[in-house]
């Protein structure tokens, strides 16, 4: 199997005629890895199929002591919580005892306290019970791409969750705030940021490494309520020291670094409890994206939800790197990779050949290494027959949620 050296040699001897010199490098890297990315969208291929899980988040009630929050205001102070070394998300729903509505969590300003996202009804008070309840939203598997089902084992079998698109879900009048075990599951974005500040926050930037000195990061987000992005560079003597920003982000969209780094580069916010992004080893990137799915009803429980999937595959950065595909895709990346250096140089002899040496590769590819597909990766539009699409086949409709289902059936 061809190295990222070997293919980069082969790409320049068929475009160029030279092997020698410098000045096609970058242009052969580039068409290389969109080759290899170009390829793995074509088909489910064998070589990128994966399965990953990850465990659901149930309530949070821990303290000490009791929820004290005056009537009118949006502050709730949880004496003994550690809302922050425990990982709690802004998203989440709350209830307090004291008032008969269901709140969202704004933001976790400290260990003891959030803020919700209404002003509470009730009376002021220092003794009131409360629970977070279960998380809803959450990270798949890095690479993960668009052909991918969930399930779990919760009933004591093979259970695959439904997807369902927002409108549907709006439509059929579900309560967000109803546990149970997950039946149901919507995409809900993407984005670099691993987890969100849980409130605004100083970010800090450090490397795995000490040798990664001076190396700007660009953090582009929301700053006092406005976009905003603020360049981070790296310690100028050691790498792994911890360097801040100086602008508070609420919210953190996209993170990038400008050059090659030995390690792992790393930002978090509120105090180091919370990790937004990490940035991986190598050349300029522009990180890892999350894709994020939201799961209905709330887990009641920790389950270990499974992910079936095909992955998109690493980009290539050192010469010794080896793609993802497998040996027999080789012929197929350089022919595409030949192709696109062509055409970029605008050289006519020869761009069409090579495209067309590469359909009949992949046509061959396709016959030999070919997933044989075992579920149908679509994603439905929404208004299509909404008020069925919670009733799960094998289940009661108590068991998908007490508020869902004909009333003979509850």
């Amino acid at each position: 199997m061809l190295n990222f050296s070997d293919l980069k040699e082969e790409c320049k001897r068929r475009s160029t005629k030279d092997q020698g010199g410098t000045q096609f490098d970058n242009a052969v890297k580039t068409a290389i890895n969109s080759s290899i990315f170009r390829i793995a969208r074509e088909a489910p291929w064998r070589s990128l199929r994966r399965t990953d899980s990850f465990d659901t988040v149930d309530s949070y009630t821990t303290g000490t002591g009791a929820g004290s929050i005056s009537h009118n205001s949006s502050t709730l102070s949880i004496a003994g919580a550690t809302l922050l070394t425990g990982n709690v998300q802004p998203g989440r729903w709350v209830k307090i005892s004291g008032d008969g509505d269901y709140f969202r969590i704004k933001t976790l300003p400290s260990e003891t306290s959030l803020t919700i996202d209404r002003l509470y009804s009730g009376t002021t008070s220092s003794a009131l019970t409360y629970e977070i309840l279960p998380q809803e939203e959450y990270n798949l598997p890095v690479q993960c791409g668009h052909r991918m089902f969930l399930w779990h084992t919760a009933y004591g079998y093979p259970y695959q969750l439904n997807y369902i698109v927002d409108q549907d879900f709006v439509t059929s009048c579900a309560l967000r705030w109803t546990m149970g075990v997950p039946t149901h599951y919507r995409m809900w974005g993407e984005s670099m940021a691993k987890e969100q500040p849980k409130s605004a926050s100083v970010l800090t930037v450090s490397s795995s490494a000490t040798a990664d000195v001076g190396i700007q990061v660009t953090i582009f987000g929301t700053v006092n309520s406005y976009p905003d992005y603020e360049i981070v560079t790296t310690n100028a003597a050691d790498g792994t020291t911890v360097v801040n920003s100086t602008k508070s982000f609420s919210y953190v969209e996209r993170v990038t670094k400008a050059s090659t780094s030995t390690g792992i580069i790393t930002v978090t916010a509120n105090s180091a409890k919370t990790t937004v992004a990490k940035i991986p080893v190598g050349d300029t990137t522009a990180g890892v994206l999350y894709k994020k799915v939201q799961l209905y009803p709330l887990p009641d429980a920790v389950y270990p939800i499974n992910v079936s999937y095909y992955k998109d595959p690493y980009r290539l950065v050192n010469d010794g790197d080896i793609h993802e595909l497998g040996q027999e895709f080789d012929e197929a990346i350089i022919l595409l990779s030949t192709a696109k250096i062509k055409g970029e140089s605008e050289i006519t002899t020869g761009t069409a050949t090579f495209y067309s040496l590469f359909q009949d590769e992949l046509k061959t590819l396709r016959r030999t290494n070919i997933d044989k597909i075992d579920w149908f990766p679509t994603l439905r539009r929404g208004n299509r027959k909404s008020k069925d699409l919670l009733a799960s086949p094998g289940l009661f409709y108590s068991q998908v949620g007490p508020q869902y289902g004909p009333q003979s059936y509850r």
